[in-house]
Formats: structure tokens, C-alpha cells, sequence
């Protein structure tokens, strides 16, 4: 998990030379805009960099053995302290841990990579050193044999642990020490037979078009989030064979497809909305894939979805190594992405931070506006509770949110306006008033309530205000505040967290609820930092999870975890939010799954997909996602392979809640279940296979929600 280590307030002033002559080193190694150097090449750079490496150790209370090489932005008042302990020593070594610090408000961000399993690479040392250093020979030596063996013909293929050693591998090389030597082994074509290393085999991409009755999996996530709804243009850049640009048609959008095979004279043409989906994984030429994804997102005017396939190599295609991917037996090709690790590309090709949405589907903003926009939504949708006041009584707002007291000597001219307020003709506007009051937790302003023209026109704001006060009571606002507060916080957290670059953009409604929530901006950050930083200690998540399922929300393990139905997340203390929030950060949106279990001591969270979890009383569970936040990891495991130990989840009604459907038919069906006293319910209970054995055993049978004989 990136942790950060403090923060404090530094002019830019005092970082204004840090960029004065980094560009014109003859020395560095430059990526997009950042240059690499290592640290003895720092007597090298100009005054204003060599001042801000060492504000930027002091800061983060590094010395010179914490690291090896200094990534300098071009861009920000930024560096990095990158520590690879065999930078000497290994031809390509792993980055082993990065500590981050922004010169212009003093922040310090660590994150260590010798745990994970697929850590970044590094590439053409000697570019990093000043051309009198003793090991500049050597190393100019190896990246030449590298060039020669074809190892860095597909830069983007390089960049991680396991698909480097897999180039290595499909070229016939292998490192010793500091050299490059062949091996015998042989890359397998597409007919089965061998081929030289670094030899091509043809690739028939067109093959990987499917059919699809529903739509796919990116274009679904933007439906989710209402972006299709808009009245904005949809392009589907490599469409395939048009299935879900048909669908988007006959649903009303403005739907355009482009596909080099199918829909080869089809305009390319800018649109709100671009879906990638399902194409960087079939191109087997890094270049030309990198082109696809930059020619996609310079068409989007708003967002670009990239979808790619997240998973692991039959054994078949384990053997059938070609470039950074596999050739399946129809003669495709497939590069299987981690989630991290396509969000790592995204990020170096565009320049921009991603978002992810679902396993292997990410959102990417053109503007910082929309981005935060977005994020601030995702917060505010994911909480389902009902704001609705009750028949009988309306509830009130509360005086310290609205700063709104009755008063108690007679006004002239409040009769005729107590009048106006009672019309029927007014009472539509009014309760319209109320439900934007309740929606955002706080006063609108005139621009959030389109209807203020006609609202003015029955009295001052003010005093109609204090009227909806005296009507309707307290609780459903001072509920709505304390949930619009908690949102706000959780925004701001994962923003923090994530030390997304677009945070200085915040949208004018959050600049309006951190006023009204929080004060100022200096206490909300404060607030939201208090709220991340809360998230490392255990006890503070075990509390949570025990004040959740004392409220109803899910099935608390005591000393274990809090199991729930996604549905519900929007629902959990702030501190949880923020907790599954890390989680969303590697994993996608948790609401792709049916179960969510909080780990309440090990920092894991793990998501759980059954197989219509809905629609019956007993799902069956199909995978299991565990998301280990200390270590940066996602293991996924199927469930559903082996019919012989599907595992059931039992009494269902524990982890959902009387909203949910079908609720009371599965409290009934969970209560008849148990008392037959049938089956032991310890650990995970009995298998799919024993409980249909003893049913029909006992002559009984399930039926939707019922148990038959």
C-alpha cells in the first residue's frame, strides 16, 4: 500500500530551479517527462536540481545507501528516490522501493516493490551514469547485445519482471551475471513447428472478434456510471463485428464503430466516448499497439474505456511463448495483462492516472474537471441509503446545518406569506426545495436548484427556509448531512491515497460541501487525512465492521471479518469505505461482485462471485478475488471448475438486507433450512454435491424459495 510519510508547506519558490537545464543534460535517461539519473551522476546536474534532491532527502529522512537512482519530473516539482539494490551487480535489476516527494507541498510517498511479484525492470543503465564512469563500458556493451538479440524491439513489453523474462525466453536468451548468452530453446509458430528466436508467426487478430447478444463489459461499466444516458457519442474503436454498436443504436445513443478487419471504411471520428475494449490484448506488435491506444484516446472529447483480458495461460498456450503474449490454438494472439500492470502502462503511454472500474476495465478522463467529477459521483451514488421522509411525518432541518431559527415575535406581512407557503400552486416547488436540500445534506446554490426563479418569486430563500424548518422537523437532514460529510471525507481520502494529480481541480459542488461541511479546505484535508491514515490500524476496522453488523449490515466474525452483500458498501461507516476503496485501487469497482468480506486484522479483502446470487437461495460460488492491501496483490482462484466441491453459501438472509429481493421468501427458506438439522453448517458447510444427496435422500427438493417434498 503507498503510505504517506508527512507532508508540510513549502513555497514554489524554493524549487523554482529544478527544472533549469534538465533537458539539455548530454547524461539521463529520459521517459516522457521525466529523466533518470543515478545518484553519482548528481554532481553533474545544474545547482537547481542538486538543492532539490537534497530538500527532497531531507524531507523524506532518506540517505545516500536508501537509494540508487533519481527520477527528475520535467513537468512537476516532483522527484523519485528509486532503489535498486543490484543496479551494479544484475544486468536488468528489479526496482525494489520508491519514495515520492512533492517539492510544492512537501509531501512524502513510499512504495515498496521487493514483495511483489511482477516489480518493474530496468533498462539501458549506462544512459543514468556520466560517460567517465568505470562501468559505462560494460554497460554500453550489454544494452548493444540486448538491441542485436531483438529485446527491446517491443519497448512496452519490457517494463515488468515476468514479461521480461518471457521476451527473454521467446528470443532464445538468457542473463548470466552481466552478459547475454543464447540458449537452445526455440520459439513454437502457429503450425506447431520451431522457429528461430525472435522469428514472427502469422497472427489472424480477426479471429478474436465474437459475437455478443449483450453488451460487453466496458460498455456496461459506462451505462453503470449513466455516462450513456447523456446524450453524448459513443465510439467503439475496434468494434469487431459491431455487436455492441448495434445495441447502443436500438437504446437511442449515437453510436459509431471503426475496425481495421470488419469496419475498415468506417469514419474515425472524435466522440465524448471511446470504448477500446478487448483490442490491446490481441496485438502482438508493441508499437503498433501502443499506437491503437494513443489514436483512441486522442478521439475521446470526454473519457476513453480500455478493457483487456486479466487472467493466467492454459497449459497449452504456457508453451506457446510469442513476444509479451501467448499464440492460442486458433492461431490468435493473447497478452494476458494484471491489473496493475496494465494500469502502469495506461498511465506511462497517456499521461494520465486511471480508473478502474472492473478487472481489466479502466476509465480514462480527458480533463481533471471530468475525472474529479466522476470520483466525487462514484462516492456519492455508492451510498443507497433512502432519504425519503416518512407519510406521517415529515422530518425537520436542523438549525446547526442551516443556521435557521423560527422566530417567535410576529412579523408583518407573515400571515399572507404563512398564506402563500400553504397554496397548493407552491407546494410542488417547495417539496422540490426540500428533496434537493436532503440530496445534498446543505443549502443548494442558485445554480443547483434550477427552480429558484419561481421559488423567490413566493418569498425570500431565508424565510421560506425557516418555513420548511418549522414543517418538517430534524432527522432527515441532520442524516442527510452526516452522510453527504462522509462522502466528502471518502473523496478526499481516496484522492490522497491515489495522489492523483488532478486534485487541484476540484468541482465547484465539492468546493461548496467542503464549505459547509468541514469549514475550509485546511480542515477537510486534515479530516481526510486523520480518515486515511485510520485505515492501517486493525482496531479501528475491527470497531467499524462491529458497529456495521450491529446496525444490520452483514455477518460480523468476531476477530475475523465482516461479510455483506455489495450492495450494501455504500452504506458502511467511512472508515470501511475508505478501506474497500484501497481495494477498488487494484481491484475495480466492488460492486462487480456479489460478497464482500472485510479481513478486520490482516488488511486483506476479499471479493466473492456467485452464480446468481439473487435469484437463488443457495448460490453456488464461482471465484473468489482476495485484494491484500499491505502487499499490493490480487490472487484470483475459480471455484467453479471442479463439480465435485462447489461451495455453497448458506443462509444467504445474514448478508443482505429487507430491500433486498426476494428477502423475506430467503428468511423463511434460511429458517426451515436450518431447523431440519440436516446438514453441519461448521467451516464452509457441506459441498453442492452432499446437499443435493441428502435432499433427495430425505425426498425433498428445492423449488425457487421453497423447499418441496
Amino acid at each position: 500500500m503507498s503510505e504517506t510519510i508527512g507532508c508540510g508547506g513549502h513555497e514554489k519558490g524554493a524549487t523554482e530551479g529544478i527544472f533549469c537545464g534538465l533537458r539539455d543534460l548530454p547524461f539521463g535517461k529520459r521517459i516522457h517527462d521525466a529523466v533518470y539519473i543515478h545518484k553519482s551522476a548528481v554532481g553533474g546536474l545544474p545547482e537547481g536540481a542538486r538543492t532539490a534532491i537534497i530538500e527532497a532527502t531531507t524531507l523524506a529522512a532518506v540517505c545516500d545507501g536508501d537509494f540508487d537512482v533519481v527520477k527528475l519530473s520535467l513537468r512537476e516539482r516532483r522527484l523519485s528516490l528509486l532503489t535498486y539494490p543490484g543496479f551494479f551487480t544484475e544486468a536488468f535489476p528489479a526496482l525494489a522501493a520508491s519514495t515520492s516527494i512533492d517539492l510544492t507541498t512537501g509531501t512524502v510517498s513510499f512504495r515498496e516493490y521487493s514483495r511483489t511479484d511482477n516489480p518493474p525492470v530496468l533498462h539501458r543503465k549506462e544512459e543514468m551514469l556520466l560517460a567517465d564512469h568505470p562501468a559505462s563500458s560494460e554497460l554500453v556493451e550489454l544494452t548493444a547485445t540486448a538491441e542485436a538479440s531483438g529485446l527491446f524491439d517491443d519497448p512496452g513489453a519490457i517494463g515488468f519482471l515476468v514479461q521480461w523474462e518471457e521476451t527473454l525466453r521467446s528470443r532464445g536468451v538468457r542473463v548470466e551475471g552481466l552478459r547475454l548468452v543464447a540458449t537452445q530453446d526455440c520459439l513454437p509458430t502457429a503450425g506447431g513447428e520451431s522457429a528461430a528466436p525472435g522469428s514472427a508467426s502469422p497472427v489472424l487478430r480477426h479471429r478474436t472478434a465474437i459475437q455478443r447478444r449483450a453488451l460487453s463489459t466496458p460498455i456496461q461499466a459506462l451505462a453503470r456510471h449513466g455516462y450513456l444516458g447523456r446524450g453524448w457519442s459513443v465510439l467503439d474503436y475496434g468494434c469487431g463485428r459491431g455487436d455492441d454498436v448495434a445495441l447502443l443504436r436500438q437504446q437511442g445513443v449515437q453510436a459509431q464503430g471503426w475496425d481495421p478487419y470488419f469496419a475498415p471504411d468506417e469514419p474515425l471520428i472524435e466522440a465524448e466516448i471511446v470504448n477500446l475494449g478487448f483490442v490491446l490484448n490481441v496485438i502482438e506488435d508493441g508499437n503498433e499497439r501502443r499506437a491503437a491506444l494513443s489514436k483512441a484516446y486522442s478521439l475521446a472529447r470526454r473519457v476513453l474505456a480500455v478493457a483487456v483480458l486479466i487472467g493466467g495461460r492454459t497449459a497449452y498456450e504456457r508453451q506457446r511463448l510469442f513476444r509479451d503474449g501467448v499464440l492460442t490454438a486458433r492461431g490468435t494472439f493473447q497478452k494476458y495483462f494484471t491489473q496493475d500492470e496494465l494500469r502502469a502502462y495506461l498511465e506511462h503511454e497517456l499521461g494520465r492516472e486511471p480508473i478502474p472500474v472492473t478487472p481489466g476495465t479502466f476509465f480514462v478522463f480527458r480533463t481533471d474537471q471530468d475525472e474529479q467529477v466522476f470520483l466525487a459521483e462514484r462516492q456519492h451514488c455508492r451510498n443507497q441509503r433512502s432519504l425519503k421522509p416518512s407519510p406521517s411525518r415529515l422530518p425537520s432541518v436542523p438549525r446547526p446545518v442551516l443556521a435557521l431559527r423560527p422566530r417567535q415575535r410576529r412579523v408583518a406581512g407573515a400571515s399572507r406569506t404563512r398564506s402563500v407557503w400553504k397554496a397548493p400552486e407552491n407546494q410542488e416547488v417547495l417539496e422540490a426545495l426540500w428533496s434537493n436540500c436532503l440530496a445534498l445534506g446543505r443549502v443548494p446554490a442558485v445554480e443547483e436548484f434550477p427552480r429558484m426563479g419561481e421559488l423567490l418569486a413566493i418569498g425570500t430563500l431565508g424565510r421560506t427556509l425557516r418555513h420548511l424548518a418549522n414543517e418538517k422537523g430534524g432527522e432527515a437532514m441532520e442524516a442527510a448531512r452526516k452522510e453527504r460529510t462522509g462522502d466528502l471525507l471518502v473523496y478526499l481520502a481516496l484522492n490522497l491515497f491515489e495522489r492523483r494529480r488532478s486534485f487541484h481541480s476540484l468541482p465547484e459542488s465539492i468546493q461548496r460541501d467542503i464549505k459547509a461541511f468541514c469549514g475550509t479546505a485546511k480542515a477537510a484535508h486534515e479530516q481526510a487525512t486523520a480518515l486515511l491514515y485510520s485505515i492501517g490500524r486493525p482496531e479501528v476496522i475491527e470497531t467499524a465492521c462491529k458497529e456495521a453488523a450491529a446496525t444490520g449490515l452483514g455477518l460480523l466474525d468476531p476477530g475475523s471479518s465482516l461479510r455483506l452483500h455489495s450492495s450494501l458498501a455504500g452504506r458502511l461507516p467511512p472508515v470501511l469505505r475508505v478501506y474497500l476503496g484501497a481495494a477498488v485501487r487494484l481491484f475495480g469497482e466492488v460492486e462487480t461482485a456479489d460478497v464482500i468480506k472485510l479481513h478486520t486484522r490482516s488488511g486483506k479483502v476479499t471479493l466473492l462471485l456467485y452464480d446468481d446470487f439473487e435469484g437463488k437461495p443457495l448460490p453456488v460460488l464461482q471465484e473468489r478475488i482476495k485484494v491484500d492491501l499491505r502487499h499490493q496483490k490480487v490472487v484470483y482462484i475459480d471455484h467453479g471448475s471442479d463439480p465435485t466441491s462447489l461451495q455453497v453459501l448458506f443462509q444467504k438472509s445474514r448478508l443482505i438486507t429487507a430491500d433486498f429481493p426476494h428477502y423475506e421468501e430467503q428468511v423463511a427458506f434460511d429458517r426451515r433450512f436450518v431447523e431440519m438439522g440436516l446438514f453441519d453448517f461448521s467451516g464452509f458447510g457441506p459441498d453442492l454435491q452432499t446437499v443435493s444427496s441428502v435432499l433427495t435422500e430425505h425426498g425433498l427438493a428445492i423449488e425457487g424459495f421453497h423447499l418441496t417434498s
